[in-house]
């Protein structure tokens, strides 16, 4: 009875060590963190709609279409083992790409203590931000 209880309690202990140590990787806010990503058309002249289509393994966002400086956001947790990869595909006119919008690991060590992610499509590609004041270009257009 007791070597029982003994090998219940050490794998309660390995699975509570293995979400802490998964909480802390993410920004060590913890797997109740709720993540927001925003997408907006920060086009500089008028162009037809964006489209854009997001999705996880798990979720389907849907499409949308964002006029000029228009904007479209979503928020979700990570999953329990930090593993969470949203991809979108945005299609301009006739060119059209992918690219992913957010991994746990680049969020982690790019955007400290910050919990949301800025993403600003423009003519000569497409930018990253955490504050959405200082972008960085991390796509171009095929």
């Amino acid at each position: 009875m007791y070597s029982d209880y003994m090998h219940w309690l050490v794998i309660l202990l390995t699975v509570s060590l293995f979400i802490s140590s998964r909480s802390t990787r993410t920004n060590g806010i913890g797997l109740l963190q709720t993540y927001r990503v925003y997408v907006i058309n920060n086009f500089s002249y008028d162009t037809n709609e964006l489209m854009i289509h997001c999705k996880s393994g798990d979720d389907d966002l849907g499409y949308h279409f964002l006029s000029q400086y228009g904007s479209w956001h979503w928020k979700f947790r990570v999953d329990l083992f930090g593993s969470t990869l949203f991809f979108c595909r945005v299609q301009w006119g006739e060119l059209e790409t992918s690219f992913t919008v957010f991994d746990t690991d680049y969020i982690s060590s790019k955007c400290e203590g910050t919990s949301t992610c800025f993403w600003s499509l423009r003519e000569d590609g497409i930018y990253f931000s955490c504050d959405d004041l200082n972008y960085v270009q991390r796509y171009i257009w095929p």
